[in-house]
């Protein structure tokens, strides 16, 4: 399973963009700040909790979480980043580094609705999708 993160707008605050699942739209997303250009991370560029996770391509995996107690999206082998899950909420501050996801924007700028059936399908999604394939997100 192939799923991308198409970053449309990156402001002061946070990012929004969206999110294909082999290449079909699957819901909005915020996030962080981005912090550096494609290929130009570097680790004293990151803010704790305030930073976006760098370019790239990375493995996706639907495991346990010990924050949310509960199975969550995960993404893994990020440089600098540890925890990074896909998770609802409303705005770049319910993140960490984590993707924000809703099938809806919010009533404010830079927010989406709090809403749990984007992050519960798409850990649906991949939690049947690697039981028979690898999942890979790449941010672009």
């Amino acid at each position: 399973m192939e799923i991308k993160l198409e970053r449309k707008f990156l402001h002061s605050d946070c990012t929004e963009g969206n999110l294909y699942i082999d290449n079909k739209w699957f819901c909005h997303v915020i996030e962080d700040k981005v912090r550096a250009k494609a290929g130009l991370w570097k680790r004293a560029l990151k803010v704790y909790a305030e930073t976006a996770i760098p370019y790239g391509r990375y493995p996706v995996m639907a495991t346990w979480s010990n924050r949310f107690q509960r199975q969550l999206t995960g993404i893994f082998n990020v440089p600098d980043f540890e925890g990074i899950r896909i998770h609802n909420g409303t705005t770049a501050k319910s993140s960490a580094g984590c993707l924000i996801v809703s099938y809806h924007t919010g009533a404010l700028p830079h927010s989406v609705t709090a809403d749990k059936g984007a992050m519960n399908d798409i850990c649906d999604l991949v939690s049947q999708a690697q039981k028979t394939e690898k999942v890979w997100i790449t941010i672009v």
